[in-house]
């Protein structure tokens, strides 16, 4: 099998050469699910999702690096993040409280609440791991961990240190309430019926800095390939890579021939 993780070049070339080959080849049934990230309660929505559909296989946008990052150093860095807090609670209030804005509930930020949810292993994770464990089925984490490794590398070097913490804590707005319930509505807008193609297209153009299009192929072409063993397959990822592009250059669009069912998770 060739490295798929090589570099977007050699990649596309792989990836058209075998997708090209099998498209026309039947597939079982096939289940697209949509999380909101961090989503407080997303845990108990995915595993009612799965219950209702009863996949004999699932796959996960997540990378094994990114499981074994989590598992080796999610605490140790989780511990760093307290520390630092810790400190700038006590610079604070030694000197002037004013200084530094709320330091006092520093981990209701979102932005903090964010970097210590990313540390862990996420709700997609343990739902579908408690999920296909209790029904002996498998799940396959199918995500390229160079974008993993890449992305939790500048996490510790970029984020995790007091300087941007700092900055976090005394500029971020406290309450995540509101962009959760903005995000539902986003949601909604962007996978109903008759969505506005146009603004779908612009809302990608504003996300592709994460090389979405190239994970997307990827993974796209992982789940062809699960397939291809036979049995009902559900995916579990972001509700983002669900949209119906306008180019066909989410995840949703490079299955698209497959029909498969596409289900945000709300």
């Amino acid at each position: 099998m060739p490295d798929l993780e090589a570099g977007p070049k050699r990649l596309n070339v792989v990836l058209q050469h075998r997708m090209t080959a099998a498209i026309r080849r039947p597939m079982p049934p096939l289940t697209l699910v949509g999380t909101i990230h961090h989503d407080p309660k997303g845990l108990p929505r995915l595993m009612g999702i799965l219950e209702r559909e009863s996949p004999e296989i699932v796959t996960l946008e997540m990378s094994e690096y990114g499981v074994s990052f989590r598992e080796r150093h999610g605490p140790r860095l989780r511990e760093r993040v307290f520390h630092i807090l810790q400190d700038l609670r006590e610079e604070s209030t030694n000197q002037h409280r004013e200084e530094i804005k709320g330091s006092r509930t520093s981990l209701e930020i979102g932005a903090i609440q964010a970097i210590l949810l990313t540390l862990e292993l996420p709700f997609e994770f343990e739902a579908v791991r408690a999920y296909c464990s209790r029904n002996r089925i498998p799940f396959r984490c199918i995500d390229l961990s160079n974008y993993s490794r890449d992305k939790l590398k500048r996490l510790e070097e970029e984020m995790i240190n007091e300087e941007n913490m700092r900055k976090i804590v005394a500029f971020s707005p406290m309450d995540t309430h509101e962009k959760l319930r903005k995000e539902r509505l986003l949601v909604r807008r962007l996978l109903s019926e008759g969505a506005d193609h146009l603004l779908i297209k612009a809302f990608l153009d504003g996300g592709n800095e994460d090389g979405m299009v190239l994970r997307d192929r990827y993974m796209s072409y992982r789940i062809r390939e699960v397939l291809r063993t036979g049995g009902k397959v559900l995916h579990v990822g972001g509700w983002e890579h669900l949209l119906d592009d306008p180019g066909g250059k989410t995840l949703y669009g490079f299955l698209k021939d497959l029909e498969p069912k596409r289900i945000p998770s709300l």
